[in-house]
């Protein structure tokens, strides 16, 4: 599983992070993703969605939590 740490970053730089992911996962290997906020929540998991990925949200103490799966 590929983790991204994207707590309290500012979109763009968490999509960013989670497209750069998804470029250089050619195994398929899932993908977690951590974020803090509503709007790079929001924006990652439609471009995920757009990527053909099966997007998991669950809410943490932190934020949230993004899991992706192809």
């Amino acid at each position: 599983m590929i983790k991204l740490d994207a707590r309290n970053l500012s979109c763009p730089e968490p999509l960013l992070m989670l497209k750069n992911a998804i470029k250089k996962n050619k195994a398929g290997e899932d993908i977690c993703l951590l974020l803090s906020s509503q709007n790079a929540l929001e924006n990652c998991k439609r471009f995920a969605e757009k990527s053909k990925y099966n997007v998991t949200v669950a809410q943490a103490e932190y934020g949230y939590q993004l899991v992706m799966k192809k």
